[in-house]
């Protein structure tokens, strides 16, 4: 029978005794042994691709994996289960017969799995021969997880309409969102998940509300004549989690961890291209685009855009990558509860002819809301076709970072309430947009706003804007190492960390404290500040906050502001009932005086509140 694929579910029965291989309780270590199966289902196992025909086998109700008990390489050693941790003792090779069964063969003794008996519970061990009958395996696809096309993790749910096309309810569901982005290898001295964890309280006290990690699955190696850049987003196992960064067991500590704190985790993940080396290159090369449209070449696979060390995945041509995918993603919600999911090059190249077509995006998305109707669902796109459908939230960086950074530069800051305008209004009603400073694809944002000062005015407008704050893990301490695709570890001791740290938490808190700021409406205010002063209002249904920002190393004096559009005061701002609120950091602050007249100093910024 042909080698079960990468990721797929299936159960392992015996051929000579009709029993199949499983774990005798939930716990490391645990036997494995022969059993019978209960009622229609089998014990299953999930095939991940490590390396060059290597493979973990991991149980489906532990995750843990296959291993021989010690690392012992003699024959007649018990199997058991146990946390990955890459040992070659856990690798094992699936090699087909001329029977048409398959031998499992340890890559650390070379000896072959077999039953020690042929009765329920006998021990399942290592054997010498491959011929010896009890040494023979079937894979069986379960029949709730049979599919045409490929072995799948999970069936799809059934289409469902899409529960976020209301958009009160999705405001209500994502308007609080504030996320922190995390690369692992650089957040701390070990660059594991467990340093992670280590910081979740810290994190949520700066008003946090979701992590979002970068891809933590195993990165690409060279691969024939194909390198590799140790880049995060080439993809070499969608199941596995990256050796250096830790263990699964890790994993699920930062979740249930993260959770216990009420911080949600969103993982980075890549569906448009893989690692030259991950096992579809071999197992399934139709599962990709090619040169010479021949999708059994795995010699003339294309590679993704002009990244030369990641392969382009086919969605166009049928299905089973779509399926696929699906049922990975579903997999880690099932398995390690993870609330959502940020979606790499989703709209690559822009629009109709992007690699991942809408409609199989609205596949993905709709049935992953189907599994949970609160999953977050980010997508790394700016397109109103894809708006809603299925992604929750998209970015906004394509546009309004660009022109934040302008704004600094030019210490003008006419043009930020068009671009605002211009992106609400090309999306439908309660789409979300990533307000964004600095990620792993751009500078540091000392470097792009200018120095120190203009980093702070720039922070203080991304979290006073409608939509999504994201930080960048470091931003918070005012990092001053790495730059574009960086590996420099971030500086935590910065000369600027006690400054930046407490800006960060105000303006953290500030936006948590207040719905205004989350859900409100925006209204442009009329100053007589000049270009560089910026000065608008956020009205709830209880409140209304003034945020005025000095984008300009000019005194501003006796600035007036107005409006006609004041919640409580039609004609104008009048003076009473301000309380500021502003968060502390502006090196050349001042005095502020409440509004209607209000003072700052160069790159200073102000937040007044009122409420009825």
């Amino acid at each position: 029978m042909p080698v079960p694929i990468d990721g797929s579910a299936f159960a392992l029965r015996n051929t000579a005794t009709g029993l199949y291989l499983s774990t005798i309780a939930t716990y490391a270590g645990a036997e494995v042994v022969l059993t019978a199966p209960s009622g229609a289902s089998a014990p299953s196992w999930i095939l991940q691709g490590y390396q060059s025909g290597r493979y973990l086998l991991n149980a489906t109700d532990t995750t843990m994996c296959l291993n021989v008990a010690y690392e012992s390489k003699a024959a007649g050693a018990g199997l058991q289960q146990w946390s990955c941790n890459g040992g070659a003792s856990e690798m094992w090779a699936l090699v087909p017969t001329l029977s048409g069964s398959l031998t499992l063969v340890n890559q650390n003794s070379g000896l072959v799995v077999g039953a020690a008996g042929s009765t329920s519970g006998s021990a399942v061990i290592q054997m010498t021969s491959a011929n010896d009958p009890l040494a023979q395996w079937q894979a069986v696809l379960p029949n709730s997880l049979a599919s045409s096309s490929m072995m799948a993790t999970a069936t799809p749910p059934a289409a469902i309409t899409n529960i976020s096309s209301d958009s009160t309810i999705h405001a209500a569901m994502f308007g609080d969102e504030m996320i922190y982005n995390i690369y692992t290898p650089i957040f701390s001295s070990t660059g594991n998940l467990a340093a992670v964890t280590h910081e979740l309280s810290r994190i949520a006290g700066l008003g946090f509300s979701t992590i979002l990690l970068m891809p933590i699955h195993p990165i690409g190696i060279p691969y024939q004549n194909h390198p590799a850049c140790g880049s995060p987003y080439a993809v070499a196992d969608y199941y596995a989690i990256d050796p250096a960064l830790g263990q699964p067991s890790d994993f699920a500590t930062l979740m249930s961890q993260a959770h216990a704190l009420g911080l949600k985790i969103i993982m980075d993940v890549v569906l448009n291209h893989t690692a030259w080396n991950h096992p579809f290159i071999i197992q399934h090369p139709d599962y990709y685009v090619h040169t010479d449209r021949n999708n059994q070449n795995p010699n003339t696979i294309s590679q993704a855009f002009n990244f030369d060390d990641v392969a382009q995945l086919d969605f166009k041509s049928g299905s089973a990558v779509q399926k696929y995918m699906l049922n990975m993603l579903v997999w880690w919600m099932k398995h390690y509860n993870v609330d959502g999911f940020r979606f790499d090059t989703a709209d690559n190249p822009y629009g109709k002819d992007r690699m991942i077509p809408a409609a199989a995006w609205g596949f993905i998305g709709d049935n992953l809301k189907a599994v949970n109707s609160k999953v977050i669902l980010l997508g790394e796109c700016c397109n109103p076709e894809l708006s809603l459908s299925p992604f929750d939230m998209d970015y906004a960086n394509y546009s309004l970072q660009p022109a934040v950074a302008s704004a600094i530069k030019s210490q003008d800051t006419s043009k930020l309430p068009k671009v605002l305008s211009q992106l609400k209004l090309a999306h439908p009603a309660g789409m979300m947009h990533t307000s964004i400073m600095q990620n792993w694809d751009m500078d540091l944002d000392l470097n792009m706003y200018g120095g120190p000062d203009g980093t702070l005015c720039a922070a203080v407008f991304n979290f006073t804007i409608e939509g999504v704050p994201m930080l960048f893990a470091g931003e918070e301490v005012g990092n001053d190492r790495g730059g574009n695709n960086t590996h420099a570890p971030i500086n935590w001791g910065s000369f600027l960390a006690c400054r930046f740290f407490a800006f960060y938490k105000s303006l953290g808190m500030l936006r948590r404290g207040h719905e205004a700021l989350r859900r409100g409406d925006t209204v442009w205010l009329k100053s007589s500040g000049g270009a560089g002063l910026i000065v608008f209002m956020r009205r709830g249904e209880s409140e209304e906050l003034l945020v005025a920002i000095n984008f300009s190393k000019s005194f501003m004096g006796d600035v007036r502001v107005s409006t006609k559009n004041s919640l409580f005061k039609k004609d104008k701002l009048g003076t009473g009932r301000w309380i500021e609120v502003t968060p502390p950091g502006a090196a050349h602050a001042i005095p502020h005086s409440a509004p209607p007249t209000i003072k700052l100093g160069p790159w200073d910024f102000a937040v007044f509140c009122r409420d009825t």
